[in-house]
């Protein structure tokens, strides 16, 4: 399990590039996400190079064949040179397993308010909330999740941004879960929660709570094929929306897609805005326009 690598000037038309970053000593290289560390609170960036910091999800195969629980732990790694070429940090993990089966796929953005990243993870069946002044050594702050929306399936893949209300002078944060299975449609799908977020403590909105009772969960998507998605890091739209972008298949069927040099493939990229309707906030997504 690796991370590979694509470049595009489109979004329509990507060039894949070599293998990112291999399986080590701690692992497989499991989801996760990349910022740009502009301010290079990590000290990772030399000479004025502006380094990118991945943050994935290191997972020890061996662990998991004797039945232990700490399976899975946190790394990152940087890059100097836009993403060509990666060195892994020296001591990783640089948050530890406290005692999850599930414990994986780290979304960090920079919270611009306070100073500081801020990671969601999915552990088990709840998503936690970490901090870090320096993307190594992380604090956590608080857990989302217990007795709200669909458990029928594992939590996993968050991603976790802030969205101005289309029309609106209000803007109000939102938490995407993917989970597998549960989805309305069988196997693999993506809810949504919108709420606010004082720096530690995600709350949900009260009138999104009451619709989402009425319909159990609230999903990005209601088709079998986009799970996954994570939106794209330091890239905010002129109208405030964001890039995302997810795994085009559901796990009912993955493994069972014929293949001769790959299988399964990327959604085209979209951009995901918040409407506010008669009742609550509505998660829009659109095509990304093609440029010339």
């Amino acid at each position: 399990m690796h991370w590979g690598h694509a470049v595009s000037s489109d979004l329509f038309n990507w060039k894949e590039q070599p293998i990112a970053l291999y399986p080590d000593d701690l692992g497989y290289i499991f989801s996760g996400s990349a910022v740009v560390d502009h301010e290079n609170t990590s000290g990772f960036g030399v000479d004025g190079k502006i380094p990118i910091v991945a943050i994935f999800t290191s997972h020890d195969p061996k662990k998991e064949k004797t039945g232990e629980i700490d399976v899975e732990n946190q790394s990152i790694a940087y890059s100097l040179d836009e993403g060509l070429t990666w060195t892994k940090y020296e001591d990783n993990p640089v948050l530890k397993n406290p005692g999850f089966r599930d414990f994986r796929d780290p979304k960090v953005s920079w919270d611009n308010e306070r100073k500081r990243w801020t990671m969601v993870l999915a552990a088990g069946q709840e998503i936690q909330f970490y901090t870090s002044k320096d993307l190594k050594s992380w604090e956590k702050l608080t857990s989302f999740g217990e007795g709200i929306g669909n458990h029928d399936g594992v939590w996993e893949c968050p991603d976790f941004f802030q969205l101005p209300v289309i029309g609106k002078s209000e803007k109000k944060w939102v938490l995407l879960v993917s989970i597998n299975p549960g989805g309305p449609n069988t196997g693999s799908a993506t809810q949504y929660f919108v709420g606010d977020f004082d720096g530690s403590d995600f709350i949900l909105d009260e009138s999104f709570k009451q619709e989402m009772e009425k319909e159990h969960s609230l999903r990005v998507d209601y088709g079998r094929d986009d799970y996954a998605g994570v939106t794209f890091s330091n890239i905010e739209n002129k109208d405030g929306s964001k890039l995302f972008m997810g795994w085009m298949s559901n796990w009912l069927y993955a493994n069972e897609v014929p293949t001769e040099k790959w299988r399964s493939a990327m959604t085209i990229a979209r951009t995901l805005e918040l409407t506010k309707g008669e009742n609550t906030f509505r998660l829009v997504s659109n095509p990304v326009p093609r440029t010339k």
